[in-house]
Parts: structure tokens; sequence; C-alpha cells
């Protein structure tokens, strides 16, 4: 969100017009929003960026003035860059990176803390990212959600631990999709439609929404919106003779209301409904053909959920009270080939078919906090926080006609008719936690401190059967539990009214876990191994980073120009890693530490009143401290899918075409460097993803209420590998790729 007020810093300009061009040729171009050619001051001068106003402190804050490294992705950029979800947002964040097994199945990471590996539905998934929808946190694991980001005012992404007021989700950062609230003053909506088609594939057509009514003048409104999106695909199966098996499509509906039920008090409710499916994994083999695959089995995806949150807010005068209750119900369906698996270890006769995992969350979240409102040098905030979720993973693996062809029922194995593997997880966990922060100003200096006290519960019981557990085994492991405090600290100086510096030391962590049981009569041979080392494969315990950072930010060229610039180093210790049986199961142990240094850089600058740019970029070098034998892994070994650098550089020209009508050109370069599979790059399932570079291009132009715009994204059609797989013999050789060349149309109009 934006304030109505033009920027308020004052004094010279910094940059005169050579360095401005010097910076020009080393940062490259982009685009801030907020400009209008047709309302510019004069045709020679362009005008300052407005002030951004974010919420990553849980109050309203300029951007420039908190001393942390935040990337704001406004609604203009979303929309620019025609993202659907979240994940299509990536590669324009500096240090966010991610791996990722297809849409709703993507594990995030900031500044290089990632290891990889592990199971999507591993209800032992602990993120290191935390996501939040305005007050909720939806984070789940290796499976975040990827909700549309219509309507949306901007995504918050807030780099650097972030456990003081966000919690154990957040070591290493946290990404917050920040919603438009209902208006109280004035009936409005938009509507938005765009079609493309893909190269080598279908075509994507979208529909979305929304409509705001104030019921009651000033005091009552609704506000709803709703979404269609539909993607063709591009990935064929040569067997079949199926195209384009991973097309899908995502719906959803979100109603919004807000009372403001006095001058102190404002009550917000919120129901948020998604729903996603596809028919098949966008996995490419390319043995045959580019974009292609020879799967018989089905590995579709299906993944419902429903949001719902109260939040009230009181204002006294000299502090803000907020109340936010959350509830979060999840499904997912995600199934799996193992067609390689039949060829090597089951008899003829048998009809391939896939694995299918089974999970359902049930969440509730209770905040409550206080926040100071004046003017006082000393500024702080209190709160309490609660949650308890419910988790149901059913992991099954049916072959129909199983039984006849082997000659043994699955129920020798304790499991049903025709099932291989039958099991399931059924957790409980409970976490409580306070917290505080307070900020003093003397004259120009600034210090922070925050310190959160956390307390952590898992329950669990497992079972396990079916001929490839070897036997049917159940386990109803101890209690897990941790407790603990999570510190903060730091301390700004406003060199000027125009520049911020400031130096940072935060603790990040995650909780631990319990391992599932491992059945003696598979995997006797390796877990006699790891009993002889004395290693334990029944719990894993939590991890932690000490990040410490340097940065700078601020405005140049009475404010045309803002630069934000961090240095920053991370230690990570006790690191979570999954280790992998040759009998097919794994656990997860603390092994290992790690060092993960680099810079985030970002420049925006408004030219001229037709040119503006913007250029960000990141260095991280993240690398083992000491050998990791299980994994094969040594010293100095880098972190797997953590690309050393990336960038990401636009350009947006605007110009008057009449009195009443503007028109566009943005352009969009994003470069993702070289990534491996493992830390050990000599390792057999290694895979090196080469680097790629993605160009995107939109076109159009704006008249009153209405704009109509072509695009190209992916102009050049890379075909840039995200993630590559290789874990014979449940995965063969395969990649994910981005999306092909999409060329298409938008309309949109809001009244």
């Amino acid at each position: 969100m934006k304030s109505n007020k033009p920027h308020s810093r004052s004094g010279k300009s910094l940059l005169g017009s050579t360095a401005l061009a010097t910076c020009m040729m080393i940062a490259g171009l982009t685009v801030p929003s907020g400009v209008n050619a047709a309302t510019a001051a004069d045709d020679d001068e362009a005008v300052p960026f407005d002030e951004i106003i974010v919420t990553a402190r849980k109050r309203s804050e300029t951007l420039s003035d908190i001393p942390m490294s935040i990337n704001v992705v406004s609604q203009d950029l979303i929309e620019k860059l025609g993202a659907g979800d979240y994940t299509d947002l990536l590669r324009s964040v500096p240090s966010l990176t991610a791996y990722q097994n297809g849409p709703g199945r993507t594990r995030l990471s900031i500044r290089g803390i990632a290891n990889g590996g592990g199971n999507d539905n591993d209800t032992q998934n602990q993120e290191t990212v935390g996501i939040y929808l305005d007050e909720i946190p939806i984070s789940v694991g290796a499976m975040n959600p990827e909700l549309s980001l219509f309507d949306l005012d901007r995504v918050e992404v807030l780099r650097g631990p972030q456990g003081t007021l966000y919690g154990a989700g957040s070591m290493t950062g946290t990404i917050r999709l920040v919603s438009k609230k209902p208006n109280l003053e004035e009936f409005e909506g938009k509507v938005e439609g765009t079609l493309g088609t893909i190269a080598h594939g279908g075509e994507n057509y979208s529909l979305k929404a929304l409509v705001n009514v104030p019921i009651v003048a000033d005091k009552f409104a609704v506000r709803t919106s709703g979404y269609y999106d539909k993607n063709g695909g591009y990935i064929d199966n040569i067997l079949t003779g199926e195209d384009d098996v991973n097309n899908g499509e995502a719906k959803g509906v979100k109603v919004a209301a807000r009372l403001q039920a006095s001058d102190a008090l404002t009550i917000d409710f919120s129901f948020f409904h998604h729903d996603y499916s596809d028919n098949g994994r966008p996995e490419d083999l390319d043995r045959t053909r580019f974009l292609s695959r020879d799967f018989p089995s089905f590995d579709g995806y299906d993944d419902e959920m429903q949001i719902y949150n109260l939040t009230i807010d009181y204002d006294f005068g000299w502090a803000d009270l907020v109340s936010s209750t959350s509830y979060f119900n999840r499904e997912v369906f995600n199934r799996r080939s193992l067609d390689t698996l039949f060829a090597v270890a089951l008899p003829p006769g048998i009809t391939p078919h896939e694995l299918v995992d089974n999970t359902n969350w049930d969440t509730w979240v209770q905040e409550i906090r206080l926040a100071s409102t004046t003017d006082d040098p000393l500024q702080w905030t209190v709160g309490a926080y609660f949650d308890k979720k419910d988790v149901l993973y059913l992991n099954t693996f049916p072959v129909p006609g199983a039984d006849a062809v082997i000659g043994v029922p699955s129920s020798a194995f304790g499991a049903p008719d025709d099932h291989l593997f039958y099991g399931f997880d059924d957790l409980t966990v409970k976490t409580f936690a306070f917290f505080g922060e307070a900020y003093y100003s003397i004259d120009k200096f600034t210090i922070t401190a925050g310190l959160r006290y956390f307390n952590w519960r898992q329950d669990i019981e497992y079972y396990q059967s079916g001929l490839f557990n070897g036997e049917a085994n159940s386990d109803t492991p101890p209690q897990g539990k941790t407790d603990g405090v999570n510190p903060k600290i730091n301390l700004s100086y406003a060199v000027n009214d125009d520049v911020l510096v400031y130096a940072q030391a935060a603790r990040g962590f995650r909780y631990g876990g319990i391992n599932g049981s491992i059945p003696e009569s598979v995997c006797a041979d390796e877990l006699d191994e790891v009993r002889r080392d004395g290693g334990d494969t029944r719990f894993f315990g939590p991890d932690k980073t000490w990040n410490y950072e340097l940065g700078t930010k601020g405005t140049m060229a009475d404010g045309k120009v803002s630069i934000n610039a961090t240095y920053f180093y991370v230690k990570w210790d006790d690191i979570q890693t999954s280790r992998s049986f040759d009998c097919g199961f794994g656990f997860r142990e603390n092994v290992g530490q790690a060092t993960s240094q680099g810079i985030e850089f970002e420049i925006n600058a408004l030219l001229t009143e037709n040119l503006t740019f913007n250029f960000g970029t990141s260095y991280i070098s993240s690398e083992l401290d000491q050998d990791v034998p299980n994994l094969g892994a040594i010293e100095g070994d880098k972190a797997p899918f953590v690309p050393e650098f990336a960038f990401t550089s636009s350009l947006e020209y605007t110009r008057p075409i009449s009195d009443t009508m503007d028109g566009f050109l943005w352009t969009n370069i994003q470069h993702v460097g070289t990534r491996n599979t493992e830390f050990d790059l000599q390792a057999a399932n290694n895979r090196r993803m080469d680097d790629y570079t993605l160009a995107n291009v939109r076109l159009g132009v704006k008249w009153d209420n209405y704009e109509i715009s072509l695009f190209a994204n992916n102009l050049l059609d890379s075909g840039g590998v995200i993630r590559a797989l290789r874990r014979p013999p449940f995965d063969p050789d395969a990649r994910i790729r981005v999306e092909p060349r999409t060329i298409g149309i938008t309309v949109r109009t809001e009244f």
C-alpha cells in the first residue's frame, strides 16, 4: 500500500546525471509502480517515489524507515509478470530460492539455508521460511500452498530470521501476502481476463473479478473476489499418446467483511477457499523427445483448502490491541509414479500404479498483541501466540491385482487387499509462545531488541504395513518436545534524512520432530550400521541459525532513486539432514554445520517522466563447515538448489498517446545461476542444473479505467531447469523446467 503523500525527505541530490547513467549501465533497468506519464509534473522532470507503507513489524511503517532487509512486490509488478501464485515471483526477489516438485509442492529457502531431499508429504518437514496470508500462517514444510495473488495490495519478503515476531517457521525469513481490505466508503470493482498459448503446449486462460460494497457507509463493507485459472500444460506422454498431461486448473473465492463498530474498534472477518488440481507432474524425461514422458501411471495432484480469520483491533489511543483467530483446513492428494520400481522389483503381470499420499491438516491459531502508537522515543510490541495442528497422513501403494500375481495376500503383511504398502501418521502439535520487541531512539541512533519464548509439543502415532514394509508394525513414540528463547538485536543510524545504515544479529530456529519406524525385516543391515555409529533413528532435534548482517537503505536524487543493500553472514548448526537407505526408507538426523554469506542489492529509479527502472541481485556462498560422511559430503561442499548469482532487471517506458490514453512498454530479464541437487558433486545421484535466463515483455494501453496489454513470458523459450530428479529405482532422470514461451492478451477494467 502506498500513501497519497509525496516523498517527504528533503536534502540535495546525492547523485548527479553522470553517476546516474553509470548506475544504469551497471544495474540494468526495471519498473517501479505508481507512475502515470499523463499526470507527471512536467515533460523534463521525474517525480519522486511515493513512500511504501508495510506492516512487516506488525505495525504500519514506511519501508525506508525499517532497519531490515525487505523486498516489496507491488500489485503493479504482480500484474506485469502475470504471476498466478507466489512461486511465480521467486526469480524477482533476490536471495529467495525454491526446491520444487510441481505446483503446491514447493520448499522455499532464503539466504542459502537449504539442503534439499525428503518426501513432499512427510509430516516432519519443518519449514525454514514462514508464509502468511495477512494474519494467517499457512506454510507447510515442502508443500506450501500456492494461492492466487489476485486482489493483493503487495507481497512483503522479509529476509533474515523473523523468530521474534513470527516464530519457528521463519528461521531464514517470512513471506507476507497482504490483501486489500474492504473499502468502507466507495463501491468498487475489478474484472480481469487473460488468454494465452504455450509453445509446445496448450492454452492458458483465466478470469478474475472482485466487487466491494459498502453496506452501511463508513461502518460496514463486504469485499468479494473470485478467480478461475486454467493452465494448458506442455508435457506429452509418448507412451499413452496424451498431450499436455500436466494441464491443471485453480479456482477460488474470498469474502472479506469489515465492521467499523466505533472510532476505536475495527472487526475484520475473512473466508478463503482455494481448489487446485492437475493431471500430471511437469516432469520432462527427455529420453526421446523434449518435454515428454512415458509413465503409464496417473500422477495428478489435488489440493483443496479453507481459511477463516477473525481479527479484532481496538485503538486505546496510546496502543493498539489486536486479536487474530484463524482456522486452516487443507486436504491434498499427491500421487507419484513408481513405474521404474515396477520394472526392477516386481514380477511381470502386475499393472503399474502410482503411490497415493493423502494428507489432511486442521490448524487453529490464536495471537493477541499490544503495540504502542505514541510518538515517544520508545516503541514496543508484546504478545502471545498459540496454535494446535492435527495432521493425518495416509501413505498408500494400491496395486490392483497384485495379491493374485504375487500369490500372497497383502493382509499377511497387515495391509488392505492389493496394497504393497499401507501406512499412516497421526499427529498433534501444540505450540505456545510469548514475544516482545522494542526500539528506542536517541537522536539519530535507534536500538531494537526482541525476544521470544517458545514451547512446542508433538504427539504422533505410526502404522506401517505391506510387502514393501516386510511386516506390519505400529509405534507410539514418546512425546517430542522442546522450548527455549529466541533473541534479536538491531542498531541503526540515520546518516541524514535520506540514508539509514544498520547492523543486526538475530537467531533463527525451527522445531525438530519424530521419525517414522523403519522396518527391521527390510533395513536390518543399514539400521545396525547407524546404531554402531551411535545414531538414533527415532528423533531429530531443532536446528538453528545465527544471522549477522550490515545494511543500508536510502534515497538519492531528490527521491528519484532508492537503494537497498545488505551483507549477511549466517551460521547454521545441527542441520536437519535426510538420510536415505538403499532399502527405500530413511530418517532425519542433526548432522553438520554450514556457513552462508552473501550480498543482496536492489536499486529503483525514476529517470524521467516516461522512464523507470529497477534492478535486484544476490550473491550467495553457502558451504558446509565440516565433513558429513553419511551424505558423502565434505567441508566446502555447496548447498544444493542455491544459485551463487541471480538477478532481475526491468524497464518500463510510459508515454501519453492522447489526453486520456497512455501507452506502456515493459521488459524484464531474470537470471538464475548454476545449481546442483546434492552437496557432493561426485555423487551418482547429483544432477547439475545449468544457469538460465528468462525474458518477459508486456505492451499495452491504459485509458479511463481500462487496460489492454499483449504479453510474452519466457520470450526466448528458455528450457531452464528449476528442479532435476534422480533417485533410482524410485525416480528416473527427469527435469522440471520453466514454463515454455507463453504469448497472450490481458484485458482489465476497474470501476
